[in-house]
């Protein structure tokens, strides 16, 4: 008589495996709350840490913000050309270390996303799009932080 495992039946090290191969979306989206061991494994293998949900459509990205723990995100990567609207729609992250933006169209929302982030941030990564490089990135950004850093705030 055969038996028949159920997905429920999986170790552990079987279903990471089986997460490296997906991206953080399909991760977050398919199997977060799905049950409470599916949830603990995802948060203890650090997806709620490292978010990329430059894939995910919009209905997924709003539906994925609204439960995920927001203090506990370290890294974020933002791709505008595939999702040109998060940039905006994130709320503050206080533990937010590293942003890794692609495809930057409106400096912007850029410029004020950083300064809000600017007491947290180590690390900084922006792939510029080659149809609009800014002139003049470093002094725009500068004339921006500048005033906060003589007062302090920064």
């Amino acid at each position: 008589m055969a038996s028949i495992t159920c997905f429920d039946d999986l170790p552990d090290l079987v279903l990471i495996e089986l997460f490296s191969y997906l991206s953080s979306t399909d991760v977050l989206w398919g199997f977060t709350y799905l049950n409470h061991r599916l949830t603990m494994l995802i948060n203890e293998r650090g997806f709620f840490y490292h978010i990329n949900l430059s894939l995910a459509h919009y209905h997924q990205f709003n539906t994925i913000l609204r439960f995920l723990p927001l203090n506990d995100i370290q890294s974020l990567s933002i791709d505008s050309d595939a999702s040109p609207l998060q940039l905006t729609r994130w709320p503050y992250l206080p533990r937010l270390r590293t942003l890794r933006v692609i495809g930057v169209y409106n400096h912007d929302h850029l410029l004020l996303f950083l300064l809000l982030h600017a007491a947290t941030l180590t690390h900084l990564i922006i792939k510029s799009n080659e149809r609009l490089v800014p002139v003049s990135i470093n002094n725009l950004f500068l004339m921006h932080v500048e005033p906060y850093r003589r007062s302090g705030t920064i």
